[in-house]
């Protein structure tokens, strides 16, 4: 059976609610749900008999905004070899709880209430994509916990040209659209491409894994992820992540840089596909790229922090990029203590 086929078959016979699925399947290793404010959340947890600080995992989108902790697949048994790690999916995402407002914003509140409830004394926190929202958020709100430092993994950057950018098509569709499209996407119009989508999501993983480290690569978890993404719930609730996606980037943008610990910031030069591909945009997507690259070095520079740019990179650092991932998170563990 073909993995599109795969899906498209667990979408029929009852991948429908988070209930059915614990029904249906036994969790995957190292995962659990945590209770915290009222809600449960999804939480992978590896290389747990390790001492010192924890890594938190948060996980943001694809390029088909997709967005849980099945991209740290790879990431996080390879860093579970010498550190604690916690991914954490938000509320909508993986087998967490429903909620009627998803956003970046209400993770970074929910995320303090998680983990007060895993009693950590020092973590460091590693943001992919939009994560950041939340792990800037978090950081600013949560002044008197002990964060080690930040990385952040091509984060959303705050400023005016990729902002604008960010708004754009598709964010703004959602938004204008979002009441006429939810009752539409509960007759399941949507899940034969979504079942597409994460049969390209696969391949393109499978390429970019490195033979090295192939072995690390946890499909069974990757695949379970990926059905989770099929049910209706997730579908409706990616569409209501993008429609508040606007009202994460205001709350974002009026961040200023964070400098009570080290940030450490991961560049790679995805922009540039979207350069060769839409040359229709290249000016918008050339000055989201420059912005991106001028944001990240000033971030990182005033925090102290490394700031360490990839060539000929994915997007999906994550799988492509793992030794230089796990680099960048021992130099914040080294990091001397305030």
């Amino acid at each position: 059976m073909t993995l599109l086929k795969s899906l498209l078959f667990y979408a029929v016979i009852g991948w429908i609610s988070t209930a059915e699925v614990k029904a249906a399947e036994a969790l995957p290793e190292g995962v659990r749900i945590i209770k915290a404010g009222g809600a449960g959340f999804q939480l992978r947890s590896a290389g747990l008999e390790h001492k010192g600080p924890a890594v938190v995992l948060l996980s943001g989108p694809n390029e088909h905004w997709h967005s849980d902790s099945g991209w740290f697949a790879l990431l996080q048994p390879v860093l579970a070899e010498k550190y604690r790690t916690y991914a954490i999916d938000r509320l909508g995402q993986g087998l967490s709880s429903e909620v009627n407002n998803p956003s970046y914003r209400r993770f970074a509140e929910d995320l303090a209430l998680v983990l007060a409830e895993l009693d950590e004394p020092e973590i460091l926190l590693l943001s992919f994509a939009s994560s950041s929202v939340a792990g800037l958020l978090f950081a600013h709100q949560n002044s008197t916990l002990k964060i080690l430092g930040l990385l952040l993994i091509d984060p959303d950057i705050p400023l005016p040209g990729s902002i604008a950018l960010y708004k754009g098509y598709p964010a703004y569709w959602y938004k204008a659209n979002l009441a006429q499209l939810l009752p539409a996407l509960k007759t399941g119009v949507w899940t034969e491409r979504t079942a597409k989508k994460l049969q390209q999501e696969r391949l393109l993983v499978q390429k970019l894994v490195p033979a090295d480290y192939a072995s690390y690569m946890d499909w069974t978890y990757f695949d379970f992820m990926a059905q989770q993404r099929l049910r209706i719930e997730r579908q409706q609730n990616r569409a209501k992540e993008i429609a508040a996606y606007a009202d994460d980037l205001d709350a974002y943008q009026a961040l200023p840089f964070y400098t009570k610990r080290p940030v450490s910031v991961i560049n790679s030069d995805f922009e540039q596909q979207q350069i060769n591909q839409n040359p229709e945009q290249k000016s918008q997507f050339l000055l989201w790229q420059q912005e991106g690259d001028v944001w990240s070095k000033q971030q990182a520079e005033r925090s102290g922090g490394q700031y360490i740019e990839l060539q000929h990179s994915d997007h999906l650092v994550l799988f492509q990029q793992p030794a230089v991932i796990t680099e960048a998170v021992d130099w914040l563990m080294a990091f001397p203590v305030k």
